[in-house]
């Protein structure tokens, strides 16, 4: 089975979506959710093979869940207007469907998502790098890493990186000042690969910290904490479950 979010901020919308998918057996909806931060709660604790996902919605926009999307999970944009079409496909969505939605056309949307989820490996990355295949660095040590969307790379020392945030095929990687946040064209679990584990540890899907680098945890609200580091680093943003875990590691609670 094929298991499906759908996130919509019109009730109608999502269950025309349900209605459409229930031709295609092999999707299951797994949850529902009507704005970015009910999505946003769901996959903190769930990882669906594919997020339907409309862009036009109160607060923030389904653009702005695509931090939050775990990597392996496809991402399919479903709204009224053509006119986001380019920033999503910029941002690796599957497919973009304009509403009302053709049944013929869903059907090839489904198709792709079953060739995806079908054909994934077991490392949803690829290979990495050869410089950096079963490699872990020392704090001090450089790594080059391509800058996203360009033909260059850049040498980051990696003691100087305090949270790197997944965007799906690329990460944000935050530097201690005054280097700041770059792109990069390196996947989170490509990371998880070469950080050493004593310094650096990963706190949800999305997220991945240098424990050391923390300066300060504030919650803001019961998905909303605040993580500020030391160095003049740019300060991070964790939901319920990543935050919950950095106080775990940080209180050696683990």
């Amino acid at each position: 089975m094929i298991s499906a979010l759908l996130v919509d901020d019109e009730p109608y919308a999502n269950e025309m979506m349900r209605s459409l998918l229930a031709a295609h057996a092999e999707i299951e909806i797994v949850g529902v959710a009507e704005n970015v931060a009910e999505a946003r709660g769901f996959l903190e604790t769930t990882s669906p093979d594919v997020v339907f996902l409309d862009v036009d919605m109160p607060g923030d926009s389904g653009l702005d869940l695509l931090v939050s999307v775990p990597d392996g999970t496809q991402v399919v944009f479903v709204t009224a207007s053509e006119k986001h079409a380019v920033r999503a496909f910029a941002a690796a969505a599957l497919d973009y469907l304009v509403k009302p939605v053709d049944p013929e056309r869903l059907a090839d949307t489904v198709a792709r998502v079953r060739r995806q989820v079908v054909g994934k490996p077991d490392i949803e990355d690829g290979d990495p790098a050869e410089d950096d295949v079963a490699t872990v660095l020392a704090l001090d040590a450089s790594v080059s890493v391509p800058l996203a969307g360009k033909t260059r790379v850049s040498m980051v020392t990696v003691g100087d990186i305090c949270w790197i945030e997944s965007l799906r095929n690329y990460t944000r990687v935050a530097l201690k000042a005054p280097q700041g946040v770059l792109l990069f064209g390196r996947r989170l679990s490509q990371w998880d690969t070469i950080l050493p584990t004593d310094a650096f540890a990963r706190v949800g899907r999305s997220h991945i910290v240098q424990i050391a680098t923390v300066d300060q945890i504030e919650w803001k609200s019961r998905n909303e904490t605040v993580v500020t580091f030391e160095a003049g680093a740019a300060p991070l943003t964790l939901g319920r479950v990543p935050a919950k875990r950095l106080r775990e590691i940080l209180t050696g609670h683990s």
